[in-house]
């Protein structure tokens, strides 16, 4: 009896096995390309394009009604300014009573937003 459950689990496997290989693969296409970094994905996670856009030009959608205006991280001008220190804390602590805070992103998780900012800057003066 237990070497005719074996064989029936061995064939059912093999079934299995030979079915799926003539399946059709699916291609997905996104609509919006994948983030290329992880401060790329956490700067969309956390929702910042709602505020800074997505290119980081201070152009989202609400930042008309906010007070301060988000920065212009596109700018090479504004961004050469500021240094790596405020950006930390503006992640850490929030901003101006409008930034909520992100007190529990890793060391390492806030360096790779600010590499991330800073190359809205750079991508955008090339």
């Amino acid at each position: 009896m237990r070497k005719a459950m074996v064989c029936i689990a061995i064939m059912l496997f093999l079934v299995a096995c030979n079915s799926s290989a003539s399946a059709p693969k699916v291609s997905v296409v996104f609509s919006e390309p994948l983030p290329e970094s992880e401060g790329e994905l956490l700067y969309l996670d956390m929702k910042c394009p709602a505020c800074h856009g997505h290119q980081g030009s201070g152009d989202g959608f609400f930042s008309n009604d906010l007070q301060p205006q988000p920065g212009d991280f596109s700018s090479a001008e504004v961004m050469g300014a500021i240094p790596d220190d405020q950006l930390k804390d503006a992640i850490r602590n929030g901003k101006g009573g409008v930034m909520p805070s992100y007190a529990r992103f890793t060391d390492h998780q806030v360096g790779e937003l600010v590499r991330y900012i800073r190359s809205l800057a750079q991508s955008s003066s090339n």
